[in-house]
Formats: structure tokens, sequence, C-alpha cells
């Protein structure tokens, strides 16, 4: 949904939300096919959602009491019925996910304080802030829980909201347990930021009574925020790869075979920190945070330390950043660039002229293409940005030579010269020549 949304933003606007509209509005499709029109015209294209019979259960019913109690009653035995409950609030207007929150007040249960807990994860600010001041009126310990974990995750803004929140329950009389530290069986598998600003995380703790795993993977985006989540709280143990060191690349090969996966082995707040600077991105952008991750919340932030996870680490002594700059091409025969392209619409033009003129020096293309890629400088601004987080999981995984180099080519990308970078131009030759190939492999 995430991808589809932001190829929509690229789209003729008039186009595309006609197109949307009809889908939304249309009683013969399914629930999941409207309710993803509706988040796209809403979140990505930033136009209202209007009102009406093929809305299903996600309008006026969803505040109904009996269609809350039902799923409350089915997420007992059934999680996701709360986390598909929970998406249809996401697309509701803000007057009807209040009188929800208002209802869950005034039911005060452990089942109610649970969703109240979801809710309060919600990136409209106004939402958010009402259900932690309905979570400072039940006084149930779950509640106090429930604010703890919060509290770490909660918009800069919000924070001390959900801090007198918990002191008004401790005050009140409610005990306010500290939260344990996070148990050593906690571990981090991190993968390197892709060529579409995308990281996994895993979250991973093992069993030694039962022998199963706890997992949680969590999908970053670094233009949309934690967008993808799924959690299993007795996975198999081949699920993950065997715990080995802090720095130790796991190169994991994927079910079909097809590629592999490289996991850095890292700390349980070092994936934290990754997933607390992704929630960020999600308020900025108005998108949801992902249903599951919001469910599964307290695997992360019910432990202490949230308040202190470690900043980023980034490679210091670097006196010879024009050598580094030029040494940038380098970082392409690493496989965690592998899936790093520049590639556009003037890359396929590009490709199609060189095979029209195989006798032309295609160092022509590269050039022109290297320098369309440095006159968009919000492009090169993300890709710098892209490659300060490379530098840092280069950094961990121990790639000392190959960190700096990063940083240092993501600093000379905002500079004047950025056509002229290595890197911008082995990615730019590498993009070519796979086109290229592509298309005489089809023509033939």
């Amino acid at each position: 949904l995430m991808a589809i949304g932001l190829v929509a933003t690229f789209l003729d606007h008039e186009e595309v939300t006609a197109a949307l509209r009809q889908v939304a509005s249309q009683p013969q499709g399914t629930d999941q096919g409207r309710r993803a029109a509706k988040l796209i015209l809403q979140r990505f294209l930033d136009e209202p959602i209007g009102e009406g019979p093929a809305d299903g259960p996600y309008n006026a019913e969803v505040a109904d009491n009996r269609s809350l109690q039902a799923a409350l009653a089915q997420g007992e035995s059934n999680p996701l019925a709360l986390i598909e409950y929970l998406r249809g609030l996401d697309l509701q207007e803000p007057d009807l996910v209040l009188a929800v929150v208002q209802t869950l007040q005034e039911m005060g249960t452990r089942q109610a304080v649970g969703l109240l807990r979801m809710i309060a994860q919600d990136v409209r600010e106004e939402i958010a802030y009402e259900a932690l001041q309905a979570l400072s009126t039940i006084r149930r310990p779950e509640a106090t829980q429930a604010l703890q974990t919060l509290i770490p995750i909660s918009a800069p803004g919000l924070r001390p909201s959900a801090e007198r929140a918990l002191r008004k329950l401790r005050f009140s009389g409610v005990a306010v347990e500290e939260l344990p530290a996070p148990d050593p069986g906690w571990r981090a598998l991190v993968s390197p930021m892709d060529g579409q600003g995308q990281q996994n995380v895993w979250f991973v703790q093992g069993n030694r009574q039962t022998g199963r795993v706890q997992l949680l993977s969590v999908l970053l985006s670094d233009q949309t925020g934690a967008v993808e989540a799924v959690g299993h709280p007795q996975a198999s143990p081949q699920s993950a790869p065997r715990r080995r060191s802090t720095g130790y690349v796991h190169d994991l090969a994927l079910p079909d075979g097809t590629e592999s996966v490289l996991m850095l082995e890292a700390s349980f707040d070092l994936g934290r920190r990754l997933v607390a600077d992704a929630l960020a991105q999600n308020r900025q952008t108005q998108i949801p945070v992902a249903g599951e991750l919001r469910l599964l919340s307290p695997w992360l932030w019910g432990f202490g330390g949230a308040d202190i996870l470690p900043p980023r680490r980034l490679p210091g002594g670097r006196d010879t950043k024009d050598s580094l700059v030029g040494e940038s091409g380098r970082l392409l025969g690493h496989p965690a660039f592998a899936s790093w392209t520049l590639r556009s619409e003037s890359t396929l033009q590009a490709a199609e002229e060189a095979i029209r003129h195989p006798g032309w020096d295609r160092e022509v293309w590269v050039r022109r293409l290297a320098a369309e890629q440095a006159a968009e400088l919000e492009a090169r601004q993300v890709i710098s940005q892209r490659l300060i987080s490379m530098s840092e999981w280069l950094l961990l995984a121990g790639e000392e030579q190959l960190s700096p180099i990063a940083l240092a080519a993501a600093e000379a990308l905002l500079g004047e010269n950025a056509q002229e970078i290595p890197l911008v131009r082995a990615l730019i030759q590498r993009d070519l020549t796979l086109v290229i190939d592509s298309l005489q492999q089809t023509a033939s």
C-alpha cells in the first residue's frame, strides 16, 4: 500500500483521485480495497474522504457499542480483530474516533485499556491526546503499564501529557511498577537500507523452555515511517539465525532461493532507536503506524532505558574527505548496495538511444544522466540521508574503510559537483547497463 500511495503522488492528480474515489464508492468491491483507496486519498493525496453506504462497517457503525464490544471480544482470542478495527478508525474523521475513545473510557475494562493504548499511537495528535487523557481516568494497573509504554513513543508535544497522566494515576493510589531492564535474551537484526529507503529490523528473543522464539519484524521507510510489522510470540527457532556476536553480518537466503538478505547482529536498544526514529516520520507524513506494531508495542517499550537509547554512530577523523569521495565507487562492490539505483524514465530513454546507436560512447549518456540527477536537490538530499544511514550500518558491521567513504559521499552529494561523484556515475552506469541488457533480452 505504501508503494502504491507513493506512486499515486507522481500521477495526474485529478485522474488518480477520480479513479480512487470510484474504487472507494463501489459497494460490490471488497472492504480491503475500499479502505486502501480511502487511505491513499487521505494520507498521500491530501483529499477528503466522503461518507456513504459503501463505507460499510467503517463509518457510523465503527462507533456503535455493539461493534466495539464485538471487536474487543474477538480480540481476546484473535488480536488481528483489534488491528482490523483500528485500521477502520484510521480512516475516520477525528470526531468519530473520539467518540470511540469516550466509549472505551466509560467501559474502563482491561480490554478497553488495550485498545486505548493502540489508539494513543494514532499519528493525529488530537486523537492521541484524548486517548492518553482517557487512560489517566481508568484506575487499573493495566492503564499505568500502557502509559509507561506510550511515554517514549509519544510525539514530543504529547510526552508531558503522558507523564502527567501516569502521575495522576499514581497519586490516585494505583500502583506504578518501575519498568524492568530489557531481558538480555532480546537482540536485534538490522538490514542495510535498500535503494528505496527501506530497512528491516527484527527483534528476537529465544525461550529455552519452549525452544521457540518471540519475533517481531518491522519494515521501516525513510519516507513514510514504520509501515509494516509482523509478530510471532511462538515462532520456530529456524525463523531467525543463531545468535552471534554484535557486529556479525548474517547472509540469509530467502525461502524461494532467488536472493539473500544481509542482517546485522545488533543490540536491542539500537533496534528500538531505529523504530523510534521511524515513528517520528509517521507523525510527519500522517501515515498510520503499522497496526501490528501498535498492538505489540509493549514488546519494545515495556522495558526501561527508552529515554537513553544509543545515538547514531558515525566515523570520525575525516581529514581526507576529497580522497574518500574519489573512492566512493567502491561502495557498489559491497552486497549491501546491490539494490541501490538512480534509475528513472531518463535511464530508459538513454538505454533505447544506446541500443539504436551502439557505436556511440556510453559515457555520454552517463554524464547526461548524472547532470540530471545533480539538478534534483530534493532527490540528492534523500540519497545523502540514506548514505549516512549506510555509513552507520557499515561501521557497526566492521567495514571501517567503507563507512567513512559513504559518509563523505553523503556530504559531497549536497555540494555543487554532485554529478562528478564516482558513486553517482557508477550507479548510473550500472543502471544503464542493466536496462540495456533487459531491453535486448526482451527484443530477442
